[in-house]
């Protein structure tokens, strides 16, 4: 009896298939539909936005053959054009292929708009002067989320601008938002703090002592004093900054003004805002890099001035 009904069950999603199948393929209808997938998305996700566009004819149809070819995990992200008389069995085959239609880039963290719009214009034929102009009327730096992005030619600035934002916007959780408010900080200037750390070490692991370190800084009302906001106001990328470079005139300039720079001085990683949120608990008040990538942490200038004197001495034997 139980045998008989599997047969006739799988008898039953044959026929439903074979329908399907006359029912797609006989469709004569060629206007291309565009359908973006995004990393992370899921096939139901998808499915109901193929189903959306009327590209298939029923979404649990689909999803049982994505299911029966084990596709579950093979979804790629890009940017698809497909027709009516497509049928699910070739949009799925070039969902799990991956789009050729789709351009593609990616914005490290650390960027400030004018370098997004370099990398964004090596890919698609954009204005950078327009792309810089609008982010900036619109004071989105900080808030263009680094990411790997994908496109299709045609897309304008503001299209870029805004998927860039609304990735921010998915990445920051509501639970980061109470975070700031238990903190007693304006998610604005956590922004800002993400930005600074993001440009003053590239080791994972130190961020969340860097910003532990400026936030006891601030706590003592002395000066920041970071070297990126100096060069962030300059408009130059150098490894040392002179005393002279220090006097910049400028309310970027964390030598010359207390407290947090009046916005962001690049797009910071998600992790940069997490280390922002979640600083670790430490008295220091100094760090200065070894010059291998990494920081060494001081509670008082006693301590900065021996590690910076280990850093020189460090320096000079490299040398010899």
């Amino acid at each position: 009896m139980a045998k008989k009904t599997v047969t006739v069950l799988s008898a039953g999603i044959i026929c439903f298939l074979i329908v399907a199948c006359i029912h797609f393929f006989s469709s004569t209808d060629t206007e291309q539909i565009l359908i973006k997938v995004k990393k992370g998305d899921s096939f139901t996700s998808v499915a109901m936005r193929l189903k959306g566009n009327k590209l298939i004819h029923s979404k649990d149809l689909f999803l049982g053959v994505v299911k029966l070819t084990k596709s579950q995990n093979k979804l790629k992200a890009g940017v698809y054009s497909f027709s009516k008389k497509d049928g699910m069995f070739k949009i799925l085959k070039n969902l799990k292929n991956g789009s050729k239609n789709t351009l593609r880039f990616t914005v490290p963290e650390g960027n400030n708009i004018k370098q997004v719009a370099d990398i964004v214009a090596q890919t698609i034929d954009i204005d950078k002067e327009k792309f810089v102009k609008i982010a900036q009327d619109k004071n989105l730096e900080g808030y263009l989320m680094p990411e790997t992005y994908f496109v299709v030619p045609g897309e304008t600035e503001e299209d870029i601008i805004k998927m860039m934002g609304d990735e921010f916007n998915k990445k920051i959780m509501p639970e980061m938002y109470e975070r700031a408010k238990e903190m007693n900080v304006a998610f604005k200037d956590i922004v800002i703090m993400a930005s600074i750390i993001e440009k003053e070490t590239v080791a994972r692991e130190e961020r969340q002592m860097i910003a532990a370190v400026f936030y006891n800084r601030l706590k003592k009302r002395i000066r920041l004093q970071s070297c990126a906001t100096v060069l962030y106001a300059m408009g130059v990328n150098k490894a040392k900054l002179t005393i002279e470079d220090t006097k910049f005139d400028s309310p970027y300039n964390t030598y010359r003004h207390f407290g947090l720079p009046p916005g962001p001085i690049c797009n910071p990683g998600i992790e940069s805002i997490k280390a922002a949120l979640y600083p670790t608990s430490t008295r220091s008040l100094f760090f200065v890099s070894d010059g291998n990538g990494r920081h060494l942490f001081a509670k008082n200038l006693v301590e900065h001035k021996q590690n910076r004197q280990k850093v020189n001495l460090k320096k000079k034997e490299q040398k010899n």
